[in-house]
């Protein structure tokens, strides 16, 4: 049985109210050892002894944004080492990416060409690669056709499970492009994959840029750009060496005010082409361009001409402003997009409010275009007394504003007037002019060259403006308010003058300096071999030149001898046409000349003998003037045994087959 030990305190006793503090006493002694006993539980070690309060380590809660900071640092911790990894198996191999892509195509194409992206993808890291995910966004204008290996998913998903270390594939993909020229269509690859023996999934995204740097025919616009109030005009549409795209139909819409109004003409215009091809409404200023009777694409390829032309019919209902704005579009409707723009164009109409009507056209076109130098321009003014009234003593005049016309060469069978740059008819000169009836017309025909160029002078413009304009006799009779100054005028023509660009053909035996360039009998002889060398020689200084072209169809018996010297482009020889092809991309400002020379070669049969044969039937040059927006064309003479260029070989030589 365990001692205990009594504790006794003495207190002093007096009366009732001793009593009653005696009992507050024990009953506060009996709180203090109840809170004794609490501390002891706090303070007491295992062994219920007190413990070293000296040695006491305290322990504070952690608040909600240090544990949220620890938390952050751990997930940051466990990045970077994954990161580090990943890192390091990038490094392994030398690469910049575990997963590489390498990504090849044209970097400018024709409209419309068809051609490759070639994906090569290569495992650059000592490890295997899984899940391995290509996903391709195409150009929004891009047409898929096929692709090797075919797609996974849909047309641009490709998922290959496992590439071993150093392990490679390739995917293919053909199509085309139907946009604007110039403008950039951007592929993106977006490869994601894992890296064997880690949980994160990784991405890559890579990019490649397509431009369309042509478009494989051209079109032009033929209209009256000048427009009287409630007049109706033809509007033409030329397409020069037209080709399909797609085998969808084409579409041309037109954007302008709801005060100009655009139809089909009832008649037929296009002669041949409308064979083939139709032109339908479909829409409020859109037209359907289509195959007609379902005809083939190789019958389009059949038709006589280069060129196909159209026609719509436009009006102008009320005079708003004196210049309405007209844009067009051609575009082709594909299933997966509906609105493949690759030709934006705008032209301008000039609203008159006049009983007569002016209209100027310079070599049958009445808008805008580009002339070259040494060009002859042949003019026509229509003029149309459009009211109800007789004109009288009118004078009708056209003003040629250029620092580049050869005046000399001016011919007028009306006899019209030349002073400072304008041309200037009246009664004396053409009788009609003295009364033109109500619906009563006639026309002014004269011409004039273009000065050859010689030399540009600082300041002059290479442009020509050209428009006509009239007065009336008894304009008070008829109404001063409808012949404002502004209504006085035909339709104005801008024509920039193009670049300089110059092409020569020489086909010789003797070179400049006397030197033999051909072999072989000259004149050639019945049954032997004689060889000509012919020189192209491209001259131009004033603009930037592109998409330059030479080519020379060669006669059936004349013979391509593969030698050739060329100081630019390229050059090529087709067998199955016999025709020799020069092309260059661009020629740039401060390369005023390049030189082409090749050899052909002639075997006479007893058919040439005694005669003067053809060897070349003149070349075709064809180059794009970057400033002018516009194809110059040059096209040189015949040349024959007589070697027409060849001073020495013409003493010796008449050119008759011997």
């Amino acid at each position: 049985m365990k001692e205990g030990k009594v504790e006794f305190k003495k207190h002093k006793i007096s009366g009732n109210d001793n009593v009653l503090n005696i009992e507050k006493e024990i009953k506060k002694e009996k709180r203090n050892e109840e809170m004794d006993n609490d501390l002891l539980e706090i303070y007491a070690d295992d062994d219920g002894q007190i413990s070293d309060l000296s040695k006491i380590k305290v322990k504070k809660r952690r608040s909600f944004l240090v544990s949220l900071f620890f938390s952050l640092l751990s997930i940051a911790v466990v990045s970077f080492l994954a990161y580090g990894a990943y890192n390091y198996l990038n490094n392994q191999k030398g690469s910049s990416f575990v997963l590489d892509i390498k990504i090849s195509a044209p970097s400018k194409i024709v409209l419309g060409e068809a051609f490759f992206y070639e994906i090569e993808y290569k495992n650059n890291s000592s490890h295997s690669l899984e899940d391995i995910n290509l996903n391709f966004n195409y150009p929004s204008n891009f047409i898929y056709l096929e692709s090797y290996p075919s797609p996974s998913f849909n047309n641009n998903s490709w998922k290959t499970d496992n590439l071993l270390p150093g392990a490679s594939g390739k995917i293919k993909i053909n199509g085309l492009i139907i946009n604007k020229e110039g403008l950039n269509n951007l592929l993106s690859v977006e490869a994601g994959y894992q890296i064997s023996g880690f949980s994160s999934y990784f991405k890559k995204e890579f990019f490649y840029s397509v431009s369309v740097s042509s478009i494989p025919f051209s079109i032009n616009l033929d209209f009256f750009s000048t427009a009287l109030v409630g007049e109706e005009y033809l509007l033409k549409f030329s397409m020069k060496d037209f080709k399909p795209l797609l085998k969808s139909d084409m579409f041309l819409s037109i954007l302008s005010s709801d005060n100009i109004q655009f139809y089909l003409p009832e008649e037929e215009f296009g002669g041949d082409s409308e064979k083939i091809l139709q032109l339908e409404q479909s829409d409020k200023n859109i037209f359907k361009i289509s195959f007609k009777d379902n005809n083939s694409l190789s019958d389009f390829n059949n038709l006589s001409s280069d060129s196909y032309d159209f026609y719509l019919k436009y009006k102008v209902l009320d005079r708003i402003d004196d210049l309405e704005k007209v844009s067009w579009q051609l575009k082709y409707s594909d299933e997966s997009n509906p609105n493949l723009i690759f030709l934006e164009k705008e032209f301008s109409l000039s609203v008159i409010k006049s009983d007569l009507h002016l209209n100027l056209t310079i070599n049958e076109n009445s808008s805008d275009q580009s002339v070259n130098f040494g060009q002859t321009l042949n003019y026509v003014i229509n003029y149309a007394n459009k009211g109800d009234k007789k004109m009288k003593d009118l004078i009708i005049m056209a003003v040629l504003e250029s620092d580049f016309l050869d005046w000399e060469s001016f011919t007028d069978i009306k006899g019209g007037r030349v002073n400072r740059g304008t041309i200037s008819w009246t009664s004396q000169e053409i009788s009609e002019l003295k009364e033109l009836d109500p619906g009563q017309e006639g026309f002014i025909n004269f011409s004039i060259n273009v000065a050859p160029f010689v030399d540009v002078s600082y300041g002059q413009e290479l442009k020509l403006e050209s428009y006509a304009q009239f007065t009336i006799g008894n304009v008070e009779e008829l109404g001063e308010d409808k012949f404002r100054v502004s209504d006085n005028k035909s339709n104005a023509i801008l024509s920039p003058i193009n670049s300089n660009f110059f092409a020569k053909e020489e086909l010789r035996y003797f070179d400049d300096n006397n030197i033999p360039v051909g072999s072989g009998p000259l004149p050639p002889k019945v049954g032997e071999k004689s060889t000509f060398r012919v020189y192209w020689t491209i001259k131009n200084s004033l603009h930037e030149l592109k998409d330059l072209q030479a080519e020379l169809y060669l006669p059936e018996y004349i013979i391509w001898e593969n030698k050739y010297d060329i100081s630019a482009g390229e050059i090529y020889y087709d067998l199955t046409e016999n025709k020799v092809l020069w092309s260059l991309g661009r020629l740039p400002l401060g390369i005023d000349e390049i030189k082409i020379s090749f050899d052909i070669a002639i075997a006479p049969s007893d058919f040439e003998y005694n005669k003067i044969i053809i060897l070349s039937p003149g070349s075709s040059f064809k180059a794009f003037d970057v400033e002018t927006s516009s194809w110059i064309d040059k096209k040189t003479e015949i040349k024959t045994t007589k070697l027409e260029d060849d001073p020495i070989a013409g003493l010796s030589s008449d050119g008759r087959i011997k």
